[in-house]
């Protein structure tokens, strides 16, 4: 009580409350909104990190036979059946907040939680904030999180990194301060370097060509999964994804870090480059190495799996990545994360209707089919009428293909059906509906005018159905719901000076118009050195003199 009571006491400089912010069982203070940085829309982040921590002691950390045999060791029992807490470091931590709600909300599952950053500001406003929730698991640290990692390698069972931009620096020791089996968090808020807006910088910190196209988000996400997994096998090991998911401005991961020279080696025939139209946007996918069932074999992929030109359009091809082609998630981990989110004890969870809505579409994409179709894009690129998701799934599910949603896009169609399938279904569709020829030499006439050999069938379809019940796709619950300036960059409100104006003030108008008009150059301006480009009507009509023509009304006199 005396802390709390100094804490909401105001500061003696300014004279003015601590800022608080209450989130989950956590409540963090500090004397300025721009001593720190915190960001409201992260909140989704840290209560999916909890449910994946929470769900990843109970279902993998108290089952692994290592983690046992160590906690039998450390406590000189042979029969002990009870693994042994988190040990969890926040290698970037900021306030605490993330640390804080770990030690209050997961209870005897975590451990041992170092929260470290290497501000200093920031650090003292992590201890206040631990000292105020009375956090005795919690130890703060100031060190550079590469040095710290480096220096604890093998040392946690949980690392979260969740930095402001890039994650791409912190990889390398990441995955060696994990231990083998351990669960790594990565976070990465430069959306718009992995979805292909600046080529260059994503293949300089992620080793992949992005591709901006309407699978960008998703394609984002398998390159950071292909970039952790680069990393891991430097030092002999691989991933395994439990949760891949984008919302907002920012994606996140949730994977197993594990030992294993011999996977590692298997590890080519997780990835895979992809040739994308130029023209229709169809897509393929080259695998960069083949492994043969059963054995230790790996071959170089073979291809490429299309010609010099697009079969549908006649134009070339992009080619992206490698990407992570494998399942990005793991689909009993995900059931029993939504077991995490409906249990009673967690209803104070601010984001539950949110979260239980993404692991469902999570649930229910298609594991063996990386990257989708856009249908608004499909029916753009033939200058027809979009078809109703549904109809277009019950078309594709009546031809025998598998068919699904995807979290990162309300009109996205995964599916089995090679390209070929699905412009023939949109050929048929446009036929149908009447749809406008283009000019033969186009991409949409070229694939208006294609053959249509499979028998399209638009009956409806049970298996198209979507729950109306699960929110998919919410909107924003606030304006100016994004990312925010990094501490230290923001100026409280009324310290801003004003900015200077870009107009040119009115007075000074006159004066920039440096330029003769036509009679100067006659030597017939009765204004001498002093003409300008337009001169002063009033000055003009007083004087009796005309007044200078404007550029229009002189190209109509002339």
């Amino acid at each position: 009580e005396d802390l709390l009571g100094m804490m909401t006491a105001p500061d003696d400089d300014t004279g003015k409350q601590p800022v608080k912010i209450c989130e989950g069982k956590a409540e963090i203070l500090f004397s300025t909104q721009n001593e720190v940085f915190y960001n409201k829309v992260q909140e989704l982040n840290r209560d999916y990190t909890l449910a994946a921590l929470s769900t990843f002691f109970t279902h993998i950390h108290s089952t692994d036979k290592k983690v046992l045999r160590r906690a039998r060791a450390l406590n000189d029992n042979d029969n002990s059946t009870t693994a042994p807490p988190l040990r969890v470091l926040e290698a970037l931590g900021a306030t605490g907040l993330r640390s804080i709600r770990f030690s209050r909300e997961l209870g005897e599952q975590v451990g041992t939680v170092t929260c470290n950053d290497m501000s200093v500001e920031a650090v003292a406003a992590m201890k206040r904030n631990i000292s105020h929730n009375g956090c005795t698991n919690i130890v703060p640290s100031t060190a550079d999180a590469c040095v710290l990692m480096c220096q604890r390698k093998n040392d946690f069972d949980v690392v979260d990194l969740d930095p402001y931009g890039t994650p791409a620096m912190f990889l390398d020791t990441a995955v060696q301060a994990v231990r083998s089996g351990g669960l790594l968090c990565v976070t990465a808020t430069d959306l718009s370097v992995l979805a292909g807006n600046h080529i260059q910088a994503c293949y300089g910190k992620y080793g992949g060509m992005p591709m901006k196209r309407p699978y960008c988000h998703e394609f984002a996400l398998r390159l950071l999964l292909s970039c952790i997994d680069s990393h891991a096998n430097r030092h002999n090991r691989y991933i395994r994804p439990l949760f891949s998911y984008k919302a907002d401005f920012y994606v996140r991961v949730f994977v197993q870090v594990i030992q294993s020279q011999a996977e590692v080696q298997k590890t080519s025939a997780r990835r895979s480059y992809v040739y994308d139209c130029v023209g229709c946007r169809s897509f393929y996918l080259q695998a960069v190495g083949k492994h043969t069932p059963g054995t230790q074999q790996v071959a170089p992929g073979r291809g490429p799996p299309v010609g010099p030109k697009c079969e549908e359009c006649g134009m070339d091809f992009y080619v992206g990545g490698p990407i992570w082609s494998d399942p990005m998630h793991d689909a009993t981990f995900l059931q029993h994360m939504k077991e995490f989110v409906r249990s009673e004890e967690r209803a104070y969870l601010g984001t539950t209707k949110r979260m239980l809505g993404m692991l469902t579409v999570c649930e229910e994409e298609l594991p063996e089919c990386p990257l989708f179709y856009d249908l608004p894009m499909l029916s753009k690129t033939i200058h027809c009428t979009c078809p109703p998701l549904t109809t277009f799934r019950s078309a594709l599910l009546n031809a025998g293909y598998r068919v699904s949603a995807a979290h990162v896009a309300p009109g996205a169609v995964k599916t089995n059906a090679s390209p070929a399938v699905i412009w023939q279904i949109m050929r048929h569709w446009a036929i149908q509906n009447k749809v406008k020829f283009r000019e033969e030499e186009t991409i949409a006439g070229k694939i208006v005018r294609g053959d249509v050999t499979l028998s399209v069938d638009f009956t409806y379809h049970a298996g198209a159905a979507v729950d109306k019940a699960v929110v998919r796709f919410p909107p924003n619950p606030e304006p100016n719901w994004g990312p925010k300036a990094r501490a230290g960059k923001r100026k409280p409100p009324g310290d801003e000076p004003p900015r200077p104006s870009k107009k040119v003030p009115k007075e000074g108008a006159r004066d920039l118009k440096q330029f003769s008009c036509k009679r100067f150059e006659e030597n017939e301006c009765e204004y001498g050195d002093s003409c300008k480009y337009s001169h002063d009507e009033k000055e003009d009509l007083g004087s009796g003199k005309l007044s200078n023509p404007l550029p229009n009304e002189a190209a109509s006199s002339s």
